[in-house]
């Protein structure tokens, strides 16, 4: 058995037992081309206990478009069974989303120019946005970066849209494209410490609210029906706030008062269709996305 045989087997091994995965990836990108094709080889070949580690390998580093057809079709199959029984995750979900009707949300592929799509499960899509970017070579030789995006199955008559092409630089400019395909966009963020939050509502290509911590000024548009007038704020004073401020400065809060916050689903949610993972350049397939994908 050669060296690199004896290398892949130990890492493989480290999968299998799911320790030291970090490393086992940062190894498995060192065997380079070789390496690939040595796994490769262990899916058509064996030892069969390997197999399964090595397509999640293949997945770990970005090699998942080097597949063949045989390994390719019993990944759609395993995806197709799982897709009946999903469920929401139990755990934290992204900072940054976009929430659209279920009933138009077809209009965010076009939107943000979405490709290859495939039918995910909520583990594959929540998996997907730990590496939801990747750098490529175009055919002129030039790098470009490409962003992965995971679509949701539908929850209490929304779907919410995850990953890299969601960006909060762009937040106005996206929700009024998205809204003028899609009829609304909302679009909410806050940070990681919980301290800045933003949201904004668009309708029809136009956004007609939006606030922001932090920002001067931090309200734009007209206070909306459902929101609470800052006078309820018990800290409310005179002259204290912005005149077409109200109390809905929480990001989360706002998303579960007109759409779906994310951290608040559970089995007790609607829940109907499944997700998808798209993304933003045509014929790059999902390939040079590393990270494996949960299913």
């Amino acid at each position: 058995m050669s060296t690199q045989n004896l290398t892949l087997e130990s890492l493989l091994s480290q999968i299998a037992r799911r320790d030291a995965l970090w490393r086992a990836e940062k190894d498995l990108k060192e065997l380079g081309p070789e390496g690939v094709g040595a796994l490769l080889g262990i899916r058509r070949n064996g030892p069969g206990a390997l197999r399964r580690h090595a397509l999640h390998a293949l997945a770990m580093i970005g090699a998942g478009d080097a597949l063949d057809d045989r390994d390719r079709r019993a990944l759609e199959r395993l995806v197709r069974i799982k897709l009946p029984d999903d469920r929401p995750l139990d755990h934290h979900c992204p900072f940054v989303w976009i929430a659209v009707p279920a009933a138009t949300y077809e209009g965010v592929f076009e939107a943000l120019g979405l490709r290859d799509r495939i039918p995910a499960t909520m583990a594959m899509g929540m998996s997907a946005l730990h590496h939801d970017t990747a750098v490529i070579t175009g055919p002129d030789g030039e790098e470009r970066t490409v962003c992965r995006a995971f679509v949701t199955p539908e929850f209490a008559g929304w779907r919410m849209v995850f990953g890299g092409p969601v960006c909060v630089r762009d937040a106005e400019e996206l929700s009024a494209r998205i809204s003028a395909r899609c009829g609304q966009a909302h679009f909410y963020f806050r940070d990681a410490y919980d301290d800045e939050h933003g949201w904004l509502i668009a309708e029809q290509g136009r956004v007609i609210r939006s606030y922001q911590t932090y920002r001067e000024p931090a309200w734009t548009g007209e206070p909306l029906p459902w929101e609470v007038p800052q006078t309820e704020d018990e800290h409310w004073e005179p002259g204290l706030y912005e005149p077409n401020a109200s109390c809905e400065t929480n990001a989360n809060e706002v998303a579960e008062a007109v759409t779906v916050d994310p951290e608040q689903i559970d089995e007790s949610t609607p829940m109907s269709g499944h997700g998808w993972l798209a993304v933003t350049a045509p014929g790059v397939g999902h390939g040079p996305f590393p990270g494996a994908l949960d299913i």
